[in-house]
């Protein structure tokens, strides 16, 4: 074979990236909800927690992470909102109509004596 394709190589494993990508992407989603679920389930546990401010630095490291996680949480929970809705309406969008292919064909002569046998 020569020609065009002679310089072209495809990687054996070009079939097992999409799913690797999907496996990273769902790694990360799990991780941002643990990471969620943990700073929530922190500031619940340890809201009526026994300091002193007035101790060495005068500030309770526990109120800071409290303080840092709550802020975290106020500033991500309308993305996650708007996301969600988002995903929520599309996929009710999409359930309503049938499923269609997006697959585009293109007529190559091959393609077009075949279709005129048939």
């Amino acid at each position: 074979m020569g020609g065009i394709t002679q310089g072209i190589t495809m990687a054996p494993d070009y079939r097992k990236r999409p799913a690797a990508i999907r496996i990273i992407a769902m790694a990360f989603c799990i991780c941002f909800i643990v990471a969620s679920l943990s700073a929530t389930v922190f500031i619940l546990t340890h809201a009526n927690h026994n300091h002193d401010h007035n101790g060495p630095g005068g500030s309770c490291a526990t109120c800071n992470h409290m303080i840092a996680a709550e802020n975290l949480l106020k500033q991500l929970a309308p993305a996650v909102t708007g996301v969600a809705l988002a995903f929520g309406s599309l996929f009710a969008v999409l359930s309503i109509f049938p499923p269609i292919s997006f697959h585009i064909s293109f007529y190559t002569l091959v393609n077009l004596k075949v279709r005129l046998n048939n």
